[in-house]
């Protein structure tokens, strides 16, 4: 995202996202501001400033009517912001579409003054005709859909439905579809623009419930905060070749030298892979786990189809003995993942008492280890210890491989804790262990 300090900026832009009264926001790691439209709008400043704005499709209209020359310039706010890398959610619900025009494939067979007025009065659509990428609108909401990111689990099915789905036409696409809907058309998806990102996703608001829009807002503030920290671009292998006469001179160099070092360097590989499984996005955490627990650990894996981050701890004879998930967040666990995993686990048939192994990555906003080394949430461990389900926190893992292979511990004192132990397995940097649960500590 955006900027590197400790809080992700976020601003709420307008009534039509927040409601007719301003909410009392909090979010880890955010710092939210929350501006009224159009009585607060002197005191907008650069949006540059800002890792994440969130606005309605509609924000600039009202009755019908546009106000456009403030719609004019926030855009270009929105132009230098993308520059910057700041991301950009915009929130649909009832929108108005351009009817259909067949054989008008240049703009997928809209009509093309329906297609004019959307463009003039929707700061959502605005976006969406350069992208070549076609609003629809439904009869009745839509209120199933397919989820892709599974961080974005919550907020879909309590507030992710709207009359509008979206399709694609000639060269168009889609980034990254967020929450599909049928065929090849989505109802949420991201679009990378210049260094930051467009994001369109649903969003049925009740302003009459005031505590139902905060926690919609919380949840949507912290899921969409989460994918932006997962889906992070980062600097393409291929451009590490060097371009300079003085960078290849140094480059060669140490190529040399690092022939000196190589004995040294493949002592600490191992731990540098390890440590690397702290700060992966969900997606990639999610395959490198399973391929900890079976290269580190030895202990046999399998992985699951249904779920993308589920997979099994096995024993030498292929036998299933715990169920495990593994599963990223900006900020600490809650009892929300504790609830999904036991919903695997039912969905898989299996009994309430059979072992579940919840392996988290928290807090990866985190600016040392001791940061990152938070303790996991009380309300958390006793929900997991209540529903027979063990959670343990990457670096827990961590320490427990290091005594391994330090010959302080064995996979068997391990694989005995996963399958008898409930709650939090608090591992220490000696190897030595604490298990926390709503139960006589052990």
């Amino acid at each position: 995202m955006a900027h590197s300090s400790d809080k992700h900026r976020v601003l709420l832009f307008g009534q039509k996202v927040f409601g007719p009264v301003k909410l009392d926001l909090c979010v880890d790691y955010c710092a939210i501001q929350l501006l009224s439209y159009p009585h607060e709008y002197a005191n907008l400043g650069r949006l540059a400033q800002y890792d994440l704005v969130i606005l309605d499709y509609s924000a600039f209209t009202t009755n019908g009517n546009t106000d456009k020359p403030r719609q004019e310039i926030f855009l270009k706010l929105m132009v230098e912001a993308l520059d910057k890398g700041t991301a950009f959610c915009i929130l649909h619900y009832d929108e108005t579409v351009p009817g259909e025009q067949r054989y008008n494939y240049d703009y997928g067979e809209m009509n093309i003054h329906e297609f004019q007025g959307c463009f003039q009065s929707q700061i959502g659509f605005r976006w969406l005709a350069p992208l070549a990428i076609r609003p629809f609108r439904s009869p009745s909401p839509i209120i199933y859909s397919r989820l892709k990111r599974s961080e974005f689990q919550l907020y879909r099915d309590c507030w992710g439905a709207s009359r509008n789905y979206f399709a694609t036409y000639g060269e168009g696409e889609f980034g990254d579809i967020i929450i599909g809907h049928r065929d090849n058309s989505a109802l949420g998806f991201a679009v990378p623009r210049q260094d930051g990102r467009i994001i369109y996703l649903p969003c049925q608001r009740d302003f009459e419930r005031k505590d139902d829009m905060t926690e919609c807002l919380q949840t949507l503030i912290g899921s969409l905060v989460t994918y932006l920290a997962q889906t992070a671009l980062e600097v393409p292998e291929w451009a590490e070749t060097p371009i300079f006469t003085r960078e290849s001179e140094i480059q060669k160099n140490l190529t040399e030298m690092q022939v000196k070092i190589e004995w040294l360097e493949a002592q600490l590989k191992p731990y540098r892979t390890a440590k690397r499984l702290a700060f992966l996005s969900q997606y990639d955490f999610e395959n490198a786990v399973p391929d900890f627990f079976g290269s580190h650990v030895d202990i046999p894996i399998l992985r699951e189809e249904r779920y993308a981050e589920d997979f099994w701890l096995l024993d030498q004879n292929s036998k299933k003995l715990v169920i495990a998930e593994s599963k990223s967040t900006v900020g600490g666990i809650g009892k929300g993942a504790v609830y999904q995993l036991y919903n695997h686990r039912e969905s898989n048939g299996l009994d309430k008492n059979f072992p579940a192994l919840l392996v988290v990555n928290t807090h990866l906003k985190a600016t040392s280890w001791n940061k990152k080394l938070k303790p996991i949430d009380p309300q958390a461990y006793e929900t997991a210890a209540d529903n027979n389900i063990l959670i343990i926190r990457v670096e827990d893992l961590l320490f427990f491989w290091n005594a391994i292979t330090e010959g302080k511990k064995t996979k068997d004192d391990f694989l005995s804790l996963l399958l008898n132990k409930r709650g939090w397995l608090e591992v220490r940097q000696d190897g030595s262990f604490e298990i926390h649960s709503n139960m006589p500590k052990t």
